[in-house]
């Protein structure tokens, strides 16, 4: 008897468990649970091999396992998560919930410090801890040089920040250096933000809450497109910068006048346009054009 409990027993899964387990081979299951949230197909081969890399099992038996588990069930070839399986799903992303908020709270500790070092080392951390090595919700992966020039901001002095007080200054700086470090955009709640400094930034288009996000965005905006043009100047297969960014209907005359035009490097026009009359502030950004060899020896 002991035998068949072994036989058939190693196979039963603990949901509860998985969602709270500091292994990842297990709570990778229950990711790749989630990704069933809203019905679909199996996962291309690519995807389903960067699975496995974490998986204690192939991608396939996986799938077969947690199908007879009665947490997805599958009609032709598109799978669902059941109500068996959601509650398992639900304690994990509560989980996820937990140590991206504790994650957030030690990047942004760092950098009150001015230790953008300490602040990516951090987000390396957190999203080491990620099934597939990267959260849903930040940016790509970063460079070397992206906590260097997320320390940029934190001492950046430029007309953008014209005629701010310091208190709004300071703030500002560490708003969105918290935003560059991990490569993603969120807005505050009004709460979360001093009422004096909601009031200063407030424009007659914005209020406090979206007039510190463009401001923010555009802080680091700015500190990427100086790295872009730097690098385009230092280097030798890159002749033109192309001017890029959004064509919407906050987007001003004059930079839609440069979207999409190209110029040679030294002449490439300053970002971001002092004559920019977008509500959010100037969106464009330099985008490297690279030559061909037969160009580059010509």
């Amino acid at each position: 008897m002991s035998f068949l409990k072994k036989l058939f027993g190693r196979n039963k899964l603990d949901g509860d468990a998985l969602a709270r387990s500091s292994e990842i081979g297990d709570y990778a299951q229950i990711e790749l649970l989630g990704h069933f949230e809203k019905p679909r197909a199996l996962h291309e081969d690519r995807e389903q091999r960067r699975w496995e890399r974490v998986l204690p099992r192939s991608y396939v038996e996986e799938i077969d396992l947690l199908t007879r588990q009665g947490w997805l069930t599958f009609s032709g070839a598109i799978y669902r998560l059941t109500d068996v399986g959601k509650p398992f799903l639900a304690a994990y992303r509560a989980r996820q919930a937990r140590e991206k908020t504790e994650a957030i709270a030690a990047v942004h500790k760092a950098l009150v410090k001015k230790d953008s070092s300490e602040a990516l080392a951090i987000r390396r951390a957190y999203e080491d801890r990620q099934p597939l090595g990267k959260a849903e919700w930040s940016g790509p992966d970063p460079q070397m040089s992206h906590s260097s020039l997320t320390r940029r901001i934190l001492f950046l002095e430029h007309w953008l920040l014209e005629g701010l007080g310091a208190e709004t200054l300071d703030w500002l700086k560490l708003y969105a250096a918290d935003q560059h470090l991990w490569g993603a955009h969120w807005r505050l709640r009004a709460d979360e933000i001093p009422p004096a400094i909601l009031v200063e930034l407030a424009t007659d288009k914005l209020d406090g809450v979206e007039a510190a996000y463009w401001r923010a965005y555009g802080l680091g905006l700015y500190v990427d497109n100086q790295e872009t043009w730097q690098r385009c100047k230092g280097g030798d297969h890159v002749r033109r910068i192309e001017i890029g960014g959004p064509d919407d209907e906050q987007t001003c005359m004059p930079c839609k006048i440069h979207r999409g035009q190209k110029y040679l490097v030294a002449r490439v026009p300053e970002l971001p346009h002092k004559n920019c009359k977008s509500p959010f502030g100037c969106r464009c950004e330099y985008l490297p054009v690279l030559e061909s060899y037969a160009d580059i020896a010509g």
